[in-house]
């Protein structure tokens, strides 16, 4: 966005105006495949909590997606739909 502002002349975006489109007031939720795809994301960067493991858990995976739903729930006011978020949990 830097980039593109510059090029209009225009000074560069501050942190609520690149929000916005992503985790403003009644954005849509992601959907599964987007969801899914962030959360394999965030276990091959993870890693366990100290002494506890030394990798990353499923319980772990779990507890994340959970602080993930309920934060874009808080802050865009879009909740997601309990079915939705349940196929997230299923492992095949």
């Amino acid at each position: 966005m830097k980039k593109d502002y510059a090029q209009r002349g225009l000074p560069a975006p501050d942190e609520a105006t690149v929000k916005e489109p992503c985790l403003g007031k009644g954005v849509d939720a992601p959907d599964l495949a987007t969801v899914k795809d962030f959360l394999r994301f965030h276990a091959a960067l993870g890693r366990g909590r100290g002494l506890i493991a030394e990798d990353i858990t499923a319980s772990s995976v779990n507890t994340f997606t959970e602080w993930f739903f309920a934060g874009f729930t808080r802050v865009t006011g879009t909740p997601i739909d309990k079915k939705k978020r349940s196929e997230v949990y299923k492992v095949s």
